[in-house]
């Protein structure tokens, strides 16, 4: 009989010790697969993605007008802390290369292969228009309709939540041209970092032509150095 009570006093903590340690990792369960806020989200990653410092970015932009499809750009990019940008790849079948260092533009001629230097020169002023050059420009969301929460995506890497949404949008650039947007978000469980925000848009004279364009997202807040050409 001692033998016994001895036993279970041994047993026991180790039973409740397992039961604790399954009921913390079920209910670490619960908050991340099933409560979630999409509207709590949302708002947490907008807020962060946008307040980043600096980041690298990958986007690539088509047009879809009378059956045909039309690749727009094709970039690769980085936006250091400090306002500096970086900018590679082709724009509408044109090879682009540019360089925003404080002032002054650097763009590499396609033809001559040759840096044109453009001092005085404000910030690239298509930055506050075009997702191309400030790919953040398409997360100034002003309002979110039809938001739906699709839960984790099991076969991308990270697993991230998937959201999707038909969002207003605070760009000149788009809303000069385009109606209609239906976005999608991969979000990053934790940081809350949108890694890829998906969209597609009408037309306004035309609403059978459609832009869809993605971009990639990665190196939040990293220190980026981007230095002028020599």
């Amino acid at each position: 009989m001692l033998q016994k009570l001895l036993r279970w006093q041994i047993i026991l903590p180790l039973v409740l010790i397992v039961a604790l340690a399954g009921g913390g990792w079920a209910y670490s369960y619960y908050l991340r697969e099933i409560k979630v806020d999409p509207q709590e989200l949302i708002v947490q990653a907008l807020d962060t993605t946008n307040q980043a410092s600096s980041y690298r970015f990958h986007v690539e932009a088509n047009l879809t007008a009378g059956g045909n499809s039309i690749a727009l750009s094709k970039l690769e990019g980085e936006k250091a802390g400090d306002g500096s940008l970086y900018l590679k790849g082709q724009m509408t079948g044109q090879p682009v290369e540019i360089y925003q260092v404080k002032d002054t533009t650097y763009f590499r001629d396609p033809a001559s292969k040759r840096w044109m230097v453009t001092p005085g020169n404000s910030p690239l002023e298509q930055e506050k228009y075009m997702a191309e050059i400030n790919p953040l420009s398409i997360l100034k969301i002003t309002q979110v309709d039809n938001l739906k929460f699709l839960g984790r995506q099991k076969k991308v890497p990270g697993r991230p939540y998937l959201l999707t949404c038909q969002p207003r949008v605070n760009n000149q650039f788009l809303n000069s041209y385009w109606q209609d947007f239906n976005y999608q978000f991969l979000v990053e469980r934790g940081s809350n970092y949108i890694r890829q925000v998906s969209l597609e848009a009408a037309h306004r004279q035309r609403p059978q032509d459609k832009l869809t364009m993605t971009v990639d997202f990665y190196d939040f807040n990293r220190r980026i150095n981007i230095k002028p050409p020599q």
